[in-house]
């Protein structure tokens, strides 16, 4: 196999149907985004690349705006391997923008922030054609006392009650301090179907579906949305909801403020 010297930075906007999948990142013996995004790479680039991820996303999560960026030899063309993901991999996976930005680009922490969207389907029958994509509840819900309860998300917090804590690499514990800019629900034209938007700087493991779960359980009478300080507060996972299942969540959109990140408004 021969080896891949690294010339350019390049700049994937991708989307995915994140139900066949064990999340976003490479893991060994199980189907994954990025892992069957490499597979179908290394033959043309003569070695499987190394991917940096804008936002990790679990199993059955899906994405519409995930930014990828990744090491390339010059002279590989970004159009060819967009149209090479989207034969192999498409409808599942789908490149919508293959762009050679600067250097000093990353997918991850050269984001500046980031918005996930949750679909929640609330009738008393299911919807077949959100199935896949939506959370069906059939308890009536109170989207005024959601957006109560959502209010209390936005501004900088520690969320440990609603993340799951990662090992720490060292002594030191792994702040789950985020910064939450807008966070609303609304009822969409679609009659029974609700959306909720959040946009942060960043977000701690499981944050959005553990917010959406609370708000859901706030919605539906079983929690009150004046609960939401003391549960931040109290800085406990137990404290807070169950969260709200992969399947109605997508990562919709990472912005940049770096001109040279390639950014443009279709990934809004």
């Amino acid at each position: 196999m021969s080896e891949v010297t690294p010339a350019h930075n390049l700049r994937l906007l991708v989307a995915y149907d994140g139900t066949g999948f064990r999340g976003l990142a490479p893991n060994d013996g199980v189907r994954t985004v990025v892992g069957e995004i490499q597979r179908v790479l290394e033959p043309l680039l003569g070695a499987a690349p190394s991917v940096v991820m804008s936002g990790r996303t679990d199993a059955g999560v899906h994405a519409s705006g995930q930014v990828l960026s990744l090491l390339v030899a010059n002279g590989v063309d970004p159009d060819r391997i967009k149209r090479v993901v989207n034969s192999r991999l498409g409808p599942e996976v789908v490149v919508h923008d293959a762009t050679i930005v600067d250097h000093e680009f990353s997918a991850r922490y050269s984001a500046t922030e980031r918005r996930y969207r949750y679909t929640v389907v609330n009738q008393p029958t299911p919807d077949p054609m959100l199935a896949r994509y939506a959370w069906w509840v059939p308890e009536p819900l109170d989207i005024a006392e959601m957006n109560s309860a959502a209010g209390h998300f936005i501004g900088e917090h520690d969320f440990s009650s609603f993340c799951r804590r990662p090992k720490p690499a060292g002594e030191t514990p792994v702040s789950l301090v985020r910064r939450v800019i807008r966070a609303q629900w609304r009822a969409l034209e679609h009659p029974g179907v609700f959306r909720f938007d959040i946009d942060g700087s960043a977000f701690c493991h499981q944050m959005v579906r553990s917010l959406v779960g609370l708000c859901v359980a706030v919605g539906g009478g079983k929690r009150q949305a004046s609960d939401v300080p003391a549960i931040l507060e109290a800085r406990d996972r137990s404290a807070a909801a169950q969260p709200a299942p992969p399947h109605g969540l997508n990562l919709w959109y990472v912005g940049y403020a770096n001109a040279g990140s390639g950014e443009t408004e279709a990934t809004r």
